[in-house]
């Protein structure tokens, strides 16, 4: 059994967890009280609840509200530092959308004259995925000359920075990041993704770009020596615009829909041997069809007919039928966008700002209105709230 009670104790008031938390960090900031004494008086607040419940309780609040709970006392940053808590955290955290222009400066409305390089703050906005709000949460000033976001995995982000600036990986959350060499630069047409590993729990930065040739090279960059290798590139022929669709990181591998449509197979390429290969799809793929990732497998969803949707999943090299949707209504605008083990979300092709998520066990289909945005369009990735880095390994 866990024990992440502070200095040992196994109760704490249930009522009021966050209520004690938040005023211990706001003393904490204000006084000069040793850790040691903030976990004292955190320990004489109410009654208290079990070390395994505390834990419960705070797998239910939000990232950015639990990297300010780490600052209140040892036992609560060592809780939430712990591996356990983060991947925990990181199955039921919330899902939000992104774009590639979520990074943006705002003007500081201030009564006092401020310095030049004071004028503006950063800030990462999202949109709930449920409700179509619009949020924002501010960032370091030293990211304040960020371009565009080029991918996102787990809650963590890869963005590049302007004037050949290089690269960024960082985890809007925590607000924690680390600056990367760009890959080889001076190609109009290349792409970057995240690749993930289940099995050891590390990332890698994949780069493609079409050379003078009509051959697509490949670089890999790791994330703890930051430095860049080169690969062998996909076959000739097997890959059209490289641009076409946006990757999916699943099963200890990256995979892509390499044509806009008319695809019998899909370009995968491994964590480990870091090495493409293809694997051939169920049925040929039309313009609006996806891949997706659900719950750590890789997912196939193809418009078969005018009203009815299949998802496919890929298990042990085979592809298995798991769910069809049908609708009395022409369906074949509906563009996959991201999906959890209960719901799938879609766009649509129109660019109007609606998001529709159906769900699985009721067969209901819900329409969102996005407030705030002219569409949903391609430039929109999903993205975890999650307390995930690219340091440790997680997610095993």
């Amino acid at each position: 059994m866990r024990d992440w009670s502070p200095r040992g104790k196994k109760w704490l008031k249930f009522a009021s967890v966050e209520t004690i938390a938040r005023e211990q960090l706001i003393q904490s900031t204000t006084s000069r009280e040793t850790k040691e004494e903030m976990d004292d008086n955190l320990e004489t607040k109410g009654n208290w609840l079990p070390g395994d419940l505390l834990f419960e309780v705070f797998l239910l609040l939000p990232a950015e509200t639990l990297c300010k709970l780490r600052c209140v006392c040892k036992s609560l940053l060592n809780m939430i530092n712990s591996t356990s808590f983060i991947e925990d955290h990181f199955r039921q955290s919330e899902r939000v959308l992104i774009t590639e222009i979520s990074f943006h400066k705002e003007n500081i409305r201030s009564p006092f004259p401020l310095p030049s390089d004071k004028k503006n703050e950063l800030y990462f906005h999202f949109w709930d995925i449920h409700s179509g709000k619009g949020h924002k949460v501010c960032m370091p000033d030293t990211l304040g000359n960020i371009k565009c976001i080029l991918a996102a995995c787990n809650g963590l982000v890869l963005a590049k920075i302007a004037k050949n600036g290089g690269l960024v990986v960082m985890n809007p959350s925590t607000r924690n990041h680390v600056r990367m060499p760009l890959g080889t630069i001076g190609f109009a047409q290349e792409c970057y993704a995240f690749m993930f590993s289940h099995f050891t729990g590390s990332y890698k930065v994949v780069h493609l770009f079409r050379g003078n040739s009509r051959n697509i090279r490949c670089e890999i960059l790791n994330l703890t020596t930051r430095s860049w290798h080169a690969v062998d590139g996909p076959k000739s022929g097997e890959f059209g615009l490289i641009t076409t669709h946006r990757s999916v990181s699943a099963i200890g591998a990256l995979y892509w829909l390499p044509q806009i449509d008319g695809c019998n197979h899909v370009v995968s390429l491994g964590y480990h041997d870091e090495k493409f290969l293809t694997v051939p799809l169920p049925i040929s793929s039309t313009k609006n069809d996806r891949l997706v990732e659900i719950g750590g497998s890789l997912s196939f969803i193809t418009h078969a007919t005018l009203n009815l949707i299949q998802v496919w999943i890929l298990k042990n090299g085979n592809w298995l039928k798991r769910y069809s949707i049908n609708r009395l209504y022409d369906i074949t605008g509906f563009i996959p966008l991201c999906a959890s083990t209960k719901e799938i979300f879609f766009q649509r092709e129109e660019g109007y700002p609606l998001l529709h998520i159906y769900n699985f066990e009721a067969e209901e289909m819900q329409e969102i209105n996005f407030k705030g945005t002219n569409r949903v369009g391609d430039l929109y990735m999903p993205h975890v709230k999650s307390l995930v880095s690219w340091d440790n390994p997680q997610l095993q």
